[in-house]
């Protein structure tokens, strides 16, 4: 959710390069994340269309897709490098200057929301599932308070238990690489680990989501590890497969284990979508036919912008349909959420592309020069 693949994913061979068409996927993941959440906030959400909801709006799919691109993009920061002091600090202080200003940005954007008046403004036509979205005058302890802007409480960024998983992760994801990237057979046994563990913590409540995610980046690292000692291209037939395959794991899910409505966090579920998850990166990697069409400028823009996109979609929601709630109360319900849609979008990636330029990149910046001297200062000792 927060790399910038197109300067992170280099490969460690001749023919290695940006991967733009990465960039692009991640940019249409958020967009996939911001669509579902929207539809969700009418009524019928739940149930209406619910079978392409979770196919064309596959939320869960998307996420997966983040977790996977992360591990794999973050394997060269370690690949065939030490696992020193000054290389693990360095590590950690630009993931955090890559991820937690803008968070904090929007966690500041949203509590001075919810304890405005404005946030009591009623609207009509939503369900309850969007009233309980940043709703007014949240309890915010000093702690909540505090954990909001770090990643660690979703109590004003909903989506924040996405950006806990990427920051606890990213503790042990130095160690992770290592792992995969050793021996066959360690990093055979980290993958059977990491998978016996994510299904161990499926019923672990909040606090076990890193746990059971982890392996979603072991997957991402495991994928980088294979492109570096094998590149050949395989069908594009198979690249849309895979595809196929990754927005409809929950229904093959269902059907082969008898289960309904799996929970969203269900860790099959999970582990079958970001192996095909994983296909799609190594096909997109390799420079397939969808790897060029997705190296569109524009695309590429919109994977620029994809973080910002991913902590603001559910504010822009809650603000434009309060502002515009009167206006559209005469209107059937398909119009109501095709209106609202247009400033939805347009505000939404009017502001990440503010963001982008005016947070993202200089604090991404600022990290990297105070990666540059925390490695001197310790490897000075």
């Amino acid at each position: 959710m927060s790399d910038r693949t197109h300067e992170t994913a280099r490969l460690n061979r001749p023919s290695g390069d940006h991967i733009p068409s990465l960039q692009s996927l991640r940019g249409i993941a958020s967009l996939t994340v911001l669509m579902r959440h929207y539809v969700r906030c009418f009524p019928g959400g739940e149930t209406f269309w619910l079978a392409y909801q979770n196919i064309f709006f596959n939320s869960q799919a998307a996420v997966v897709v983040f977790f996977v691109l992360s591990g794999f993009v973050l394997s060269p920061s370690f690949f065939n490098k030490p696992t020193s002091v000054s290389e693990l600090a360095g590590f950690y202080v630009r993931r955090f200057f890559r991820i937690v200003p803008l968070l904090a940005v929007v966690t500041a954007f949203s509590f001075f929301y919810v304890k405005s008046a404005f946030s009591t403004w009623k609207v009509p036509f939503a369900n309850s599932w969007f009233e309980g979205l940043l709703a007014h005058d949240v309890p915010l302890s000093a702690s909540i308070l505090a954990r909001c802007f770090v990643g660690m409480n979703s109590a004003l960024v909903p989506q924040n238990w996405t950006i806990a998983c990427e920051l606890l992760v990213a503790l042990i994801l130095p160690f992770l690489v290592k792992a995969c990237t050793g021996r066959l057979w360690l990093a055979a046994l980290t993958f059977v680990i990491a998978t016996v563990l994510s299904f161990l913590a499926a019923d672990g409540g909040g606090k076990s989501l890193p746990v059971l995610y982890a392996v979603d980046f072991v997957i991402g690292i495991l994928t980088f590890r294979i492109l570096q000692s094998y590149t050949k291209r395989y069908s594009d037939l198979f690249f849309y497969a895979a595809v196929i395959g990754l927005v409809c794991t929950w229904k093959m899910v269902e059907v082969v284990t008898g289960r309904v409505d799996l929970p969203f966090n269900d860790p099959l579920r999970s582990l079958v979508e970001a192996i095909f998850a994983a296909f799609i990166i190594y096909g997109l990697a390799t420079k397939n036919h969808m790897a060029r069409l997705l190296s569109a400028r524009w695309l590429v823009w919109l994977g620029d912008i994809s973080f910002g996109i991913y902590l603001v979609h559910f504010l822009v929601i809650v603000v434009v349909a309060r502002l515009m709630a009167h206006f559209l109360v005469p209107y059937s319900l398909p119009a109501q959420m095709l209106l609202m849609l247009v400033p939805v979008l347009a505000i939404s990636l009017g502001a990440s592309y503010f963001s982008y330029r005016f947070i993202e990149i200089p604090f991404n910046d600022l990290g990297k020069s105070l990666q540059r001297h925390v490695r001197a200062a310790l490897a000075r000792g």
